[in-house]
């Protein structure tokens, strides 16, 4: 944050003989003073993890601060740990920017007081306020060059990478993730303008969320119709101690907050590349972290945090055209089953048999069945579909066909 910013908060501070404290509107804390007087259990967990809970944010809302003008008082909420406060809502040409706070738990603060957090609540509002308007310029320019790097042509992804790396935007070439993030299916929207303004806004908000956690000039982000990206490098998580699998589920989270009350989606999954040789390579990235999305958002087995890497087959048969992806595209054993037993035991003993290797005793144990049960299931099959199980080609043609059917949504 800004010096100008300390500086406001420090002045105040000095001022007031009391520690200050400026949020961001959902309470992420932004700068606060040094505190050497007692404080209560939520600023300290503000300083501590530049973040409240939900409850205490639900708590605040509710108060009604957020239509303020001038300073108020927040009630102490003794079941929250929170003691008496006032709060100076931080606004700059009609926008809403964030909240100023000091602790008054005694109660006696005067007019002189609340006249002193107003004076500073308006020139932290003009510090925000070009702040913002360089961020969102900032934040242009870092779309453009993401948005190239996944359409451009090879020549201008190499001037465009080297420009990222100059303009400080990630430090490291290689070692580049590519996430992205959207919805399972379809939105519906439940109260609000459209449902594409809706989960754009929601997409970005939670990239943003993200992107906190994440050390300056260590990623980038792009909204785009339908889902978001992120851009991460991992030698950020090794230092951290973290791993791709936690920024992901940050990721899901963060959107399936933003999306809670206003649009109607039944999961949120997010896709995972593997990681790129050279910035040139990020829209391979891409392409591998959309497909692992998709694929995911067609085969719930496999979770809703995906890796390309953990793909398996469905690396190789996800390049297929998807009008290929029909019944006549499948050996004539699966398509048998499908117009006689598609609901039925059948489809599913074959398939878990195919996926352990032709193992009985694991197959068995996957289905929870009898081992003589399992084997008048693989007669049956037998029978009705002329396949030989036993024939190596055969098997590899009816586990293809079915992981096809399953890509297809035919099963």
């Amino acid at each position: 944050m800004s010096s100008q910013l300390q500086d406001t908060v420090d002045t105040l501070a000095t001022q007031l003989q009391r520690a200050v404290a400026i949020d961001d509107p959902q309470l992420h804390l932004l700068a606060h003073s040094p505190h050497r007087e007692p404080v209560d259990k939520v600023r300290l967990a503000s300083i501590m993890n530049r973040d409240v809970s939900a409850d205490v944010l639900d708590y605040f809302l509710s108060t009604g601060v957020k239509h303020a003008e001038e300073p108020v008082r927040i009630p102490a909420n003794p079941a929250l740990g929170m003691w008496s406060r006032i709060c100076a809502p931080i606004r700059c040409e009609g926008l809403l920017l964030g909240y100023l706070f000091f602790i008054d738990n005694d109660e006696v603060c005067g007019p002189r007081e609340l006249a002193l957090a107003a004076s500073a609540a308006h020139t932290a509002g003009m510090i925000l306020y070009q702040q913002r308007l360089l961020h969102e310029v900032e934040r242009a320019r870092e779309r453009e060059l993401v948005q190239d790097l996944l359409n451009g042509d090879p020549a201008l992804r190499q001037n465009v990478a080297a420009e990222i790396i100059e303009r400080g935007h990630l430090e490291h070439n290689p070692g580049i993730v590519v996430t992205v993030i959207q919805p399972a299916t379809s939105v519906d929207i439940i109260d609000g303008p459209t449902s594409a303004s809706d989960l754009r806004f929601a997409v970005t908000a939670a990239l943003e969320d993200v992107r906190r956690g994440i050390s300056p000039r260590h990623s980038m982000q792009l909204d785009r119709p339908g889902h978001g990206v992120l851009l991460i490098d991992t030698h950020d998580l090794a230092v951290g101690h973290r791993t791709l699998r936690d920024v992901a589920t940050d990721l899901k989270t963060a959107l399936t907050k933003r999306l809670t009350g206003r649009i109607s989606t039944d999961c949120v999954i997010v896709g995972v590349s593997d990681p790129a040789a050279t910035l040139v390579q990020i829209q391979e990235c891409y392409q591998q972290a959309m497909t692992a999305a998709r694929v995911a958002s067609v085969i719930p087995s496999l979770g809703d945090i995906v890796f390309w890497s953990d793909l398996g087959i469905y690396q190789i048969l996800s390049q297929m055209p998807p009008e290929s992806l029909t019944k006549g595209t499948l050996h004539r054993a699966v398509a048998r089953l499908l117009d006689t037993h598609k609901h039925g035991p059948l489809i599913e003993t074959l398939e878990t048999y195919l996926d352990h290797a032709g193992d009985a005793a694991a197959t068995a144990k996957a289905l929870s069945l009898h081992r003589s049960s399992l084997y008048y299931r693989l007669d049956k099959i037998r029978k009705l579909t002329e396949a030989d199980l036993d024939s190596g080609h055969d098997r590899l043609a009816l586990h293809l066909s079915l992981k096809i059917a399953r890509l297809g949504r035919l099963l």
